[in-house]
């Protein structure tokens, strides 16, 4: 009767090697937990206490940045992304949040420079696109602001906000049609926004359809009690 060899009982392990996270993995991971149930300052706690061991961990400061920026200290958040860019120049995320921060906070020039920048990087970056149509539409320049609102449309067909915007500024050039066209996709994208009710009884106004911009007016004011 033949013997089994060693090698023939040796039990093969088909698992591959998972290496355990690093101390700043546990943290990030920590972090963002925190951020997504809406615990920002235990978040923002967390990312500093991440930056002492690991300073240059460029994507914890970017998001340190975006929750300081929601909570209104576009100051401190405009300086967390400056270290971002002054460790990584050609991080495309940092540049897109330094431009919506910047805008945000009405230095409308410098925002757009980083967005196109990212641009340059990233021709079809849908949110670099975006927050351009948003930054022309801030400043009035509607006209200029369309064609970064379509290509934003184009790359995704499923963003209410951007048919939103594209809605207003088709509004503001007098392309009624289109304008009317936009709102209406951004109520079938999400039926509970306002904001598109309010933008279509502009339109039927100006279209001296009066009966259907009352049912729209209406009906974004429902809304807004809810």
């Amino acid at each position: 009767m033949p013997v089994a060899t060693a090698e023939a009982s040796l039990v093969q392990d088909s698992k591959p090697h998972v290496p355990e996270p690093t101390p700043e993995e546990l943290l990030y991971n920590a972090a963002r937990e925190a951020a997504s149930g809406g615990e920002a300052g235990r978040a923002l706690s967390i990312y500093r206490e991440l930056l002492q061991l690991k300073p240059d961990h460029v994507r914890a400061r970017n998001n340190m940045a975006l929750l300081l920026d929601r909570r209104g200290d576009s100051d401190e958040a405009l300086k967390q992304l400056d270290r971002c860019q002054a460790i990584d120049p050609s991080n495309v995320d940092v540049l897109i949040n330094r431009g919506a921060v910047l805008g945000s906070a009405g230095k409308y020039e410098a925002a757009a420079v980083e967005l196109r920048k990212a641009l340059d990087i990233e021709p079809t970056n849908i949110e670099a696109h975006f927050n351009l149509g948003l930054l022309m539409s801030r400043r009035g320049l509607w006209a200029q602001g369309l064609p970064y609102l379509r290509r934003a449309i184009e790359l995704d067909p499923g963003r209410p906000a951007a048919f939103l915007h594209l809605g207003d500024a088709l509004n503001h050039v007098d392309d009624l049609r289109g304008a009317l066209q936009a709102y209406q996709k951004a109520v079938e994208l999400a039926p509970a926004n306002g904001n598109a009710y309010y933008g279509l009884g502009v339109v039927y106004d100006r279209m001296n359809q009066p009966e259907e911009a009352g049912q729209m007016y209406r009906r974004s004011r429902e809304l807004a009690m809810h």
